[in-house]
């Protein structure tokens, strides 16, 4: 009988000593992730704030597709714990909270989960939005709205420091750097094709030379039709769009459109892209979300306007 007890309290304890060095080995993880980022840490968001992050975030709300996106691609989904209602990439949002929309997150909830960093990336986000928004939830509040494709894959960095997995975030931009680089070389030195990208239909509305799509088109190696127009999304006349006669017709899955759709409509047999099966469906996800797939956005457009380059 005291043998047996004696072997099970040898049990428990080298039970409990496992578990204490399992609690130390997380412990000291994350004391080294806080020590590689440098908490407390400084950063300047896209509108200007200087946000002070104290420490490792645990709670974190991303108010934009693409910075969720980003968060799974560095390590720190797990941490998630609000989302907006059109997240739906990857699967594992699907289970996450909804606190809001493109309008603005829900203060009130967002306030009530004890939230440490709330993302945002609006177009209209200004510093006194933010800091009104941080505090009313008591979270910090970084605004990130990366303009370009390049300012996409180094707002990944950017994401990474901030909740404390910058070697991950590394490898993810670099890993992106390198494919859009081999994009680059596949269509440098090709002719540019003539490219209308459709957003809407009625109202006709394009993505302009300043836009986050037509710097995608320009990397992709098309010619943007809307190069010059004075808007990122402008509306654009259907007799522009006769005379520029595009050699390729992009239109943007969410419209819903098909090429069977766009062949069909008054006048629009007339243009190249038609004549030649060249209007093509696009997976705007990819190209609208400045995330960690923008480069298989890239790439999507420059298969479709260089086909045989990717052979």
């Amino acid at each position: 009988m005291r043998n047996r007890l004696f072997v099970m309290l040898a049990v428990l304890a080298v039970l409990i000593f496992a578990a204490a060095c399992g609690a130390d080995r997380q412990e000291g993880a994350g004391e080294d992730a806080a020590a590689e980022t440098g908490y407390p840490l400084t950063v300047t968001d896209a509108v200007g704030r200087e946000v002070e992050i104290e420490g490792r975030p645990e709670r974190i709300v991303s108010m934009a597709p693409s910075i969720t996106e980003t968060l799974f691609a560095v390590g720190a989904g797990e941490r998630v714990v609000g989302v907006t209602t059109a997240d739906d990439y990857p699967p594992e949002v699907e289970a996450i909270e909804r606190v809001g929309d493109f309008q603005g997150p829900n203060v009130e909830k967002v306030a009530a989960m004890e939230v440490d960093v709330l993302f945002l990336s609006f177009d209209y986000s200004t510093p006194e939005t933010a800091d009104d928004l941080q505090q009313k939830t008591g979270a910090d509040v970084v605004v990130l709205n990366p303009q370009t494709v390049e300012e996409a894959i180094s707002s990944i960095g950017t994401v990474g420091e901030i909740v404390g997995e910058p070697e991950r975030a590394r490898t993810v931009e670099e890993r992106l750097r390198g494919e859009l680089e081999e994009i680059r070389s596949a269509v440098e030195g090709r002719e540019r094709p003539a490219v209308f990208y459709e957003i809407w239909h009625e109202p006709l509305q394009t993505a302009g030379g300043g836009s986050f799509i037509g710097d995608a088109i320009r990397l992709a190696g098309g010619r943007n039709v809307a190069e010059d127009a004075a808007q990122d999304y402008p509306q654009y006349p259907l007799e522009r769009l006769l005379a520029e006669d595009p050699e390729y017709y992009f239109v943007g899955s969410s419209s819903g459109a098909t090429p069977e759709d766009v062949a069909a409509r008054p006048n629009y047999g007339s243009l190249r892209a038609v004549r030649e099966d060249n209007v093509v469906v696009i997976d705007d996800d990819l190209v609208n979300r400045p995330g960690p797939r923008i480069v298989e956005g890239v790439r999507q457009l420059a298969e479709a306007l260089h086909p045989d380059a990717f052979e």
